[in-house]
């Protein structure tokens, strides 16, 4: 099977995109401080499946930056951006954006959490269009694939790339 095939088969269907703009449910606060504390500390970038595939990119001889600003987004930043080829690559979390296969949702606040990972995946789905418009090609990969796997998929992409595009 095609690996393209599979990582394909791993993302959820197409979001709703009007949970971007839901309104928040309400939710009661967690009984502990420390719950919201061990959540507010979790890191947004440079986590462990991200820096695992930064570290075969890097040592198959591929250059990219790191935490890429989206051109006319705000605050939406790429992963891994080869900008010289326009290959995007998002490293996303299972529980954060709704992995099919992995993604599981809290008893406590089920509610919030539901509209919190649509909206998450509203906005992968907008920043996804947007750099399509710009042009980009948007890869995916999820924490739990294999990293050597995901490396040949954005090196497959990169190729796919440089072979359909001309760049002084």
């Amino acid at each position: 099977m095609d690996p393209a095939d599979t990582a394909d088969a791993l993302h959820a269907p197409e979001p709703d995109r009007t949970a971007l703009h839901a309104p928040e449910p309400d939710r009661t606060a967690p009984q502990e401080a420390a719950v919201s504390a061990r959540y507010a500390a979790l890191p947004r970038s440079a986590t462990a499946p991200e820096t695992a595939l930064r570290r075969a990119l890097h040592a198959t001889g591929l250059r990219f930056r790191v935490q890429y600003a989206v051109p006319g987004l705000p605050r939406r930043k790429v992963d891994i951006a080869f900008t010289r080829w326009k290959v995007a690559v998002q490293v996303d979390g299972c529980f954060w954006h709704g992995c099919p296969a992995h993604g599981s949702s809290p008893r406590r606040n089920s509610e919030w959490w539901r509209w919190k990972i649509a909206r998450n995946q509203a906005r992968d789905a907008d920043t996804d269009t947007r750099l399509a418009e710009l042009g980009w090609q948007v890869v995916h990969v999820w924490e739990h694939e294999d990293t050597a796997e995901a490396c040949a998929r954005v090196a497959a992409a990169l190729q796919e790339r440089q072979a359909t595009q001309s760049h002084p």
